[in-house]
């Protein structure tokens, strides 16, 4: 009985060294954190100001201007560059004049240009990076 009993102890001593390491291990490794892309954080401007936007279209008040700022969606560092290939260029493109038409059309076409460009954001989005697809579809004025 004194055999088991001293295995026993020996075994548990023997398991708290090991995890006593392990957790040292754990605690000496820094976390990662998630850096977004150029990209995302460029798309999560767009969101916002393109809110406002949706905001001002409605109540029918004078529009923001272009924000040029906009125009980094063709140099921009995505998430996955891979993703950057024929198809982004022209959605992105084509986003691009659908936003300049926006803000220099008659206030009866703005929401015509301005759904849009959210529609080329959904289209987009479809088939790459689909997480922001829901809150995307939020900004089309119906």
């Amino acid at each position: 009985m004194s055999k088991y009993l001293t295995f026993l102890i020996c075994s548990l001593l023997l398991i708290s060294c090991i995890s006593e390491k392990e957790k040292q291990q754990l605690a000496d490794k820094e976390p990662l954190m998630y850096e977004p892309s150029e990209m995302a954080l460029l798309m999560r401007q767009m969101y916002e100001y393109n809110n406002l936007v949706k905001t001002q279209i409605v109540k029918k008040d004078s529009l923001l201007t272009f924000p040029d700022e906009f125009l980094g969606i063709h140099t921009a560092v995505l998430t996955d560059p891979s993703e950057r290939d024929v198809e982004f260029d022209s959605l992105a493109k084509l986003f691009i004049e659908q936003q300049k038409a926006t803000f220099s059309s008659q206030a009866d076409s703005a929401q015509y240009h301005f759904n849009n460009s959210v529609n080329t954001c959904i289209e987009c989005h479809k088939t790459r990076c689909v997480g922001p697809l829901p809150k995307i579809k939020k900004l089309l004025i119906k």
